[in-house]
């Protein structure tokens, strides 16, 4: 039997962004005009409702995702978390919402590349088929994609990364000359006041005796998720990421910053500086709509935001490929979905099926045309995916202590319990009331939406019962949860060794019974010249320390030969200066992963109490980078 053939490690932290931000930033490029055209004034408020939840989505996957960097986000966390069952239906939730992304934004990016050529007016008159001239487009564009992602990841990347930055580069462009030129204060204040548009929509699936602009508004709250779709796109590429326990988080925390920047500009800049009912017109291309009315450049700068929209829509188009092919592959390896789906190409080293048969659904969805009936489908795959996400994150929190977390989220709710302590993060809770509520929104609101994707979830859940009985396995079965170990890297370690005090033979048994070969050790000793009266500005004092750090030196080579005898790759260091200042330096400066204490269990002396107490000062403001060791 071969070896098995695995996803090869191309995609670079600006790579791990660009997906994520192309899968979320071009967002904005078709949610700003429909949201608008149910939100009315308001729009800027419902953006801002749906970016918090956003937040707590992003922080989620830059915790969880490092710590498990497997393809398929968070199906992956609900399995270890929960069991097959859970990660089946997040991951089977979510191969909806990245399929819908597919045609989406494959028809978004046509509407714009029609406003570019001045078809606009024949995206639906023109036709082959019956498939309208926005359809056909988008099958064009969605073809090229998948013969992209056959070839492999880095072309994929590539093409991401070069679209993000010529699309950041024109969303400056934008926003800088419309927020001097035309963006008018009172206009905002004015429109901002008006909640939800006084039209009935056949789409929506009204509530008896409730206000239509109050329906209106809370449908737009739905929809406006839809801008901040994607991020788990970075999750979805996490095997195929260098160094993910770095790059990964960098990449989250990044998108999410330069997301909301984008959204909140466009959104507030839009209702400050046109009617609000001229955007709801222009729905397929609000964005190049508003630059139309800045003087002077407004023609110009209107066919340059359709470039822009064309280019982010059309590679958020690709992460979907990209993210629904690795989901799918990642099931399979699982055993959730047929072991038939993981098939990774030899030479191109993709999931090659995958990226056929999907992207060739998102090509028979994008046939349709209806950018609207889309939409609707895409946030309630993605919602019922989140909820599972918030619930993992929560119960990881709790059952995943041990394991080394590269990035922790800050604020956590501690809730005594049982001579344990529950700790529920606040992005966590805050994120999953929220998913909650904008799925029971989607449940009243949206009826295609409802209807449809309820005979999604029901169809998969009888194909997995299907499967797992055919190979004999449990619905839920915690098999998977075994395979889903924590990342093994190598990981730099700084052990701090307390000057003078601790014998050879003790650091050496207390780092090999406590750190394998998979840590690259570095022995430190801090020398604060005040615990040997001395003074560093006394030229006779200062010869004194350099004896002290010779000294030392030799003392935990002694230590380090050991160790390295045993196979382990070891360093020295001897550092003069206030403890807390050095500490604080070595675990800011990126050379170290971590700084390991060693902690004495025994009844302490007074000065080394307050050593320790001084560490734990300076642990408290560095959570996710300590170790603490027990000395043997």
């Amino acid at each position: 039997m071969g070896e098995e053939v695995t996803l090869k490690r191309e995609v670079g932290w600006f790579g791990s962004f660009s997906l994520g931000y192309a899968d979320v930033g071009a967002d904005i490029f078709i949610a700003l005009g429909l949201i608008v055209l149910y939100a009315a004034g308001v729009a800027p408020v419902v953006f801002l409702i749906t970016a918090i939840i956003y937040i707590c989505i992003g922080l989620a996957y830059a915790e969880l995702a490092p710590i498990y960097p497997y393809a398929g986000g968070a199906h992956v966390y609900a399995m270890k978390a929960f069991n097959d069952l859970y990660g089946f239906i997040a991951g089977w939730a979510l191969i909806m919402g990245y399929t819908l992304c597919i045609s989406l934004f494959a028809l978004t990016a046509s509407g714009y590349l029609l406003y570019l050529t001045g078809l606009t007016g024949y995206s639906y008159s023109l036709s082959f088929l019956g498939i309208p001239l926005i359809g056909l487009i988008s099958i064009f564009l969605i073809i090229l994609l998948i013969i992209i992602n056959y070839l492999g990841i880095r072309y994929s990347v590539e093409m991401s990364t070069a679209l993000v930055i010529m699309g950041l580069a024109i969303q400056v462009f934008i926003l800088v000359p419309g927020f001097i030129l035309v963006f008018n204060p009172s206009k905002l204040i004015e429109q901002i006041r008006i909640i939800g548009s006084a039209k009935v929509f056949e789409e929506i699936s009204y509530i008896p005796f409730l206000e239509i602009n109050l329906q209106n508004f809370l449908y737009s709250i739905t929809l406006a998720m839809a801008s901040f779709v994607g991020i788990e796109s970075i999750a979805q590429a996490a095997e195929e990421t260098k160094r993910p326990l770095k790059y990964i988080p960098k990449a989250a925390k990044l998108s999410v910053i330069v997301v909301l920047i984008s959204v909140m500009s466009f959104s507030i800049l839009s209702i400050g500086s046109m009617d609000w009912t001229r955007l709801a017109e222009s729905y397929e291309y609000s964005i190049a709509a508003l630059v139309e009315t800045y003087p002077v450049i407004g023609k110009f700068g209107a066919k340059l935001v359709a470039l822009a929209g064309f280019v982010l829509c059309y590679a958020s188009s690709n992460t979907g490929i990209v993210g629904v092919s690795r989901l799918v592959a990642s099931m399979g390896k699982f055993k959730l979905l047929p072991v038939w789906f993981y098939k990774i190409h030899p030479r191109f080293r993709t999931p090659t099926r995958t990226v056929i048969i999907f992207g060739m659904i998102g090509l028979l969805l994008a046939s349709i045309g209806s950018i609207p009936f889309v939409a609707e489908l895409y946030v309630f795959g993605s919602l019922l995916g989140y909820v599972i996400l918030m619930l993992a994150f929560i119960k990881l929190r709790n059952t995943e202590e041990e394991v080394y977390k590269p990035w922790i989220t800050p604020g956590e709710i501690k809730i005594p319990f049982r001579r344990s302590i529950i700790r529920i993060p606040l992005t966590g809770l805050i994120g999953l009331i929220g998913v909650l509520s904008l799925l029971v929104l989607v449940m009243f609101f949206h009826g295609r939406g409802r209807i449809l994707g309820l005979i999604w979830i029901t169809a998969g859940l009888l194909m997995y019962v299907y499967y797992r009985r055919k190979i004999r396995m449990k619905l839920t079965d915690t098999y998977s949860k075994k395979l889903i170990v924590p990342a093994s890297y190598i990981y730099r370690v700084g052990v701090l060794i307390r000057p003078i005090f601790e014998e050879t033979r003790k650091i050496v048994e207390t780092i090999t019974k406590q750190l394998d070969k998979r840590f690259e050790i570095t022995l430190i000793s801090i020398i604060e010249p005040s615990e040997f009266n001395l003074d560093l500005r006394s030229p006779s004092d200062r010869i004194e320390l350099e004896k002290i750090k010779r000294d030392l030196l030799n003392e935990l080579e002694d230590s380090a030969e050991e160790l390295r005898n045993m196979g382990y790759k070891v360093s020295t260091k001897v550092l003069i200066g206030d403890l807390e200042k050095v500490v604080s330096r070595e675990i800011e400066s990126g050379r170290l992963d971590f700084i390991a204490l060693i902690r004495r269990m025994t009844e302490k002396g007074r000065i080394e109490k307050a050593r320790e107490d001084r560490l734990y000062k300076v642990i408290s403001r560095y959570r996710g980078n300590i170790m603490v060791l027990r000395r043997v």
